[in-house]
C-alpha cells in the first residue's frame, strides 16, 4: 500500500482504510454490449394482501427459507398488533 493512501484515509476520518490506492483501481467498463434483459431478469416474487389493511406485500427470504409464507398474514408488526387489538375489543 502506498504511504500517501494511508495518510489520506486517516486524514479523511474514514472508518475503513482503502486496500487499493486510487491510481490502481480498475475504471468502470464502458463500450461493452448492454445487458441482456432475459439473462438479468428476476424470478417471480410471490405476493398476497395483508389480512388487516389489504395492502399487497411480497415474500421475504426469511419466510420462504423456513417455509413460513403460508403462515404470514400481515404486512407489518403494526398491522399485526392492530388486528390483535381489534380481536380483543370485538
Amino acid at each position: 500500500m502506498h504511504a500517501d493512501t494511508r495518510s489520506r484515509c486517516r486524514a479523511s476520518g474514514a472508518g475503513l482504510a482503502r486496500t487499493v490506492p486510487l491510481c490502481e483501481r480498475k475504471p468502470p467498463c464502458r463500450g461493452e454490449a448492454p445487458c441482456d434483459d432475459d439473462a438479468m431478469s428476476r424470478t417471480e416474487v410471490r405476493s398476497k394482501p395483508c389480512a388487516y389493511c389489504g395492502r399487497p406485500f411480497t415474500d421475504r427470504k426469511r419466510w420462504s427459507g423456513r417455509d413460513q409464507w403460508d403462515q404470514v398474514l400481515y404486512c407489518s408488526r403494526g398491522c399485526r398488533s392492530k388486528a390483535a387489538a381489534a380481536r380483543r375489543n370485538a
